[in-house]
């Protein structure tokens, strides 16, 4: 499903989605009132969320809801580059992943299917956006925070987490690591426990908020 109060910005991702045949819209919706029946009637796999909408509640507060819900889809949100606040929020409610919606053409589909296995897509532009808007002193409390959430964590696990916040898919990183998918997999649910994050999204943003040189994936 997807979600998109602009009308041709809403059409142009149907239609991008569309386009793989293993791929189905099983509804849109443009705002978010509107948007929560419609998720707990079609219930889809995964929901394309845009995060500034019009009305009762926006984007963000809709993601939160929908975490409620029996059995909620996985919830992918759909970003700019002057929505920073709305991304961090997105995180918080349970995004499981971020695309810019000038990223849609080339990542759209693939972060569907990624989102549809578990795995999180970042749009690297995203993650760096993100990241500068806590670049502080590294006394800042927020990061003294970060670093000790991610102290536990083993040189591969730092290494996962990085590569998830620069865009990389499973495949993609276990094949830059040299490791078996299910390997990164079990690295990504071995560091989320560590550090208490809810999935590989948070993860990657709290390595990014820790400001930490991390170790060589080679």
């Amino acid at each position: 499903m997807i979600v998109d109060d602009e009308t041709m910005t809403l059409k142009n991702l149907v239609a991008i989605v569309e386009a793989d045949p293993e791929l189905e819209v099983v509804g849109t919706a443009d705002n978010g009132v509107d948007a929560l029946p419609h998720i707990r009637d079609s219930r889809p796999n995964v929901v394309v969320m845009d995060l500034y909408l019009p009305g009762e509640f926006d984007g963000v507060e809709t993601i939160r809801r929908v975490q409620n819900l029996l059995n909620p889809p996985t919830m992918i949100a759909a970003t700019s580059f002057d929505l920073e606040s709305y991304t961090r929020g997105a995180l918080e409610a349970g995004a499981v992943g971020f695309i810019l919606k000038n990223d849609a053409e080339s990542l759209l589909n693939p972060a569907i299917h990624a989102a549809a296995n578990g795995d999180p897509i970042v749009s690297p532009q995203t993650t760096s956006r993100l990241i500068k808007n806590f670049l502080k002193p590294s006394t800042a409390p927020e990061i003294a925070q970060a670093r000790q959430r991610i102290s536990a964590l083993s040189q591969r696990e730092l290494q996962v987490a990085n590569l998830i916040g620069n865009g990389k898919a499973y495949k993609h990183i276990a094949a830059d690591l040299n490791i078996a998918p299910d390997t990164v997999k079990s690295t990504v649910t071995r560091a989320m426990q560590k550090t208490g994050a809810d999935n590989g999204a948070q993860l990657a943003f709290l390595i990014g908020r820790a400001q930490v040189d991390i170790p060589d994936s080679n």
